[in-house]
């Protein structure tokens, strides 16, 4: 990563707040560090419900350079999504601007000059420039996703209609129903989070700086797109490390991960499986299956014959079929074959020479990672996002497949066993397989240049941190 040569960076102060999720705590923090790195002051704005958990991992990880701040979470009692987010904003709105007018004092830190905020809460923009201070909107979630939200911002898609089409949209791929967004899942709230998404655009034209979680070769035509009508910056991946980077200490590898805690459990059977033999399974932290579909996910695991590691959250264990679970909370399936976990140091796993490839719910932040480590996946998409995602993991990277749901009858939308068995076979026992592994290492070495020194993103973040210098 390039440095920047001024006499005194400290000087320079950085207000950051990411929308309190794990999804987008962790790329915000990742780019604070970043910073940090440069020599930066950065206040990192969180939640009294996520501040306990993030306290001593930003501050030892920063060296001093990265404060953290708490605010209230707004409201405790979510009687639905839009009553939480109306009380949200008006809490974050008045404790956002409190913190902002205690920094333009100037007596611990120097007033700050930028305000890097959650692109999901663009009204966020107001309280910046009410302040006098720049606004830099981060999204964490790609362009070619993004610019679908564009398009039903601006009513040139609609994604609420049932009937069989393809959408054909600037820079992008053709896109089937199945391809984009999904919002039924949050049934009654299906609208709400659509508006939520597309409202990133709103005020767009105004933003000082637009930032984006990816790398300029990886969605190379619809960035270009992007930039021709707004100041857009792609600065990833976002990692806890420099992509490809070995992590050198125990602390400094706890250090990485925010919100968790570290266990060995997971590396020390790794190092114990041969190389290519491992399936890693895990569906992020928010997104919940049925028992059935567990049960089907399980049953194809066993008949696949490869060892797996399967990530199941803590409040999704009851699902699981016929387990017996140990008093560590790990759980071993038919003795060395599986292991399944509450948690994993996922970066480290899916850069060990075990694992064969990566079944994986294709959040974006999973999705960045598995590039930056040349990992192949095996897309089961579950909302928003994700459908698009995998539909750019399987024709347009080329680094995975995606399973086909079982689109009739009571259990539609089941991934069945079989499906799971063909696309593990496919990915790790053919020839496409192997097509699949070296397109995958290709985006890794594209990944690493990009935040290497002189790479697009490294560039494109001295240029901002370097502006802000003369602002």
């Amino acid at each position: 990563m390039g440095t920047i040569e001024i006499s005194s960076p400290r000087k320079t102060h950085i207000l950051a707040f990411p929308f309190p999720a794990k999804g987008h705590i962790n790329p915000m923090l990742h780019l604070c560090n970043r910073l940090a790195s440069k020599g930066f002051r950065v206040s990192f704005i969180t939640t009294i419900s996520t501040y306990k958990d993030a306290k001593n991992k930003i501050e030892s990880k920063s060296g001093g350079l990265i404060n953290l701040e708490s605010i209230p979470d707004g409201t405790e009692k979510k009687l639905s999504m839009s009553h939480y987010f109306n009380k949200f904003r008006d809490s974050v709105t008045e404790n956002v601007s409190g913190i902002i007018e205690k920094y333009k004092l100037g007596v611990d830190f120097p007033p700050p000059k930028v305000f890097i905020y959650d692109s999901t809460m663009p009204w966020m923009l107001d309280v910046a420039h009410g302040h006098g201070i720049l606004g830099a909107s981060l999204f964490t979630q790609p362009c070619c996703v993004s610019a679908v939200y564009y398009h039903m911002l601006q009513g040139t898609l609609d994604s609420s209609s049932s009937s069989s089409r393809v959408s054909l949209l600037p820079c992008l791929p053709p896109l089937e129903d199945r391809d984009l967004p999904e919002f039924d899942y949050f049934k009654e709230d299906g609208e709400f989070v659509s508006n939520l998404l597309t409202n990133q655009f709103l005020n767009i034209d105004k933003i000082d700086y637009v930032l984006f979680n990816t790398f300029e070769k990886l969605e190379a035509e619809i960035a270009n797109w992007m930039s021709s009508k707004w100041k857009i910056l792609t600065i990833g991946p976002t990692a806890p490390t420099p992509v490809g980077a070995a992590l050198e200490t125990e602390e400094e590898r706890i250090n990485n991960y925010v919100l968790e805690t570290n266990t060995e459990v997971c590396m020390k059977w790794l190092n114990e499986r041969e190389p290519n033999s491992v399936i890693y399974v895990s569906f992020g932290s928010i997104a919940s299956l049925t028992e059935l579909q567990m049960e089907e996910i399980l049953e194809a695991l066993l008949a696949a014959n490869f060892n797996f590691l399967w990530v199941v959250r803590e409040e999704e264990r009851a699902k699981l079929p016929n387990y017996s679970e140990s008093s560590s909370g790990i759980i071993t399936v038919t003795g060395k074959l599986g292991l399944i976990v509450n948690w994993c140091p996922q970066l480290e796993v899916l850069s060990h020479e075990s694992l064969a490839c990566f079944m994986t719910h294709c959040g974006w932040n999973s999705t960045l990672e598995a590039i930056s480590s040349g990992v192949v996946m095996i897309g089961v998409p579950q909302w928003v996002d994700q459908t698009t995602n995998a539909k750019f993991i399987e024709d347009v990277w080329k680094i995975g497949v995606r399973v086909k749901n079982n689109s009739n009858g009571e259990n539609g939308g089941l991934v069945k066993k079989e499906e799971i068995e063909r696309c593990i076979k496919e990915v790790c026992e053919s020839e496409k397989g192997k097509e699949l592994k070296r397109n995958a290492m290709k985006w890794k070495e594209l990944a690493t240049e990009a935040v290497s020194e002189g790479g697009s993103s490294d560039t494109n973040l001295d240029y901002f941190a370097s502006t802000l210098l003369f602002y």
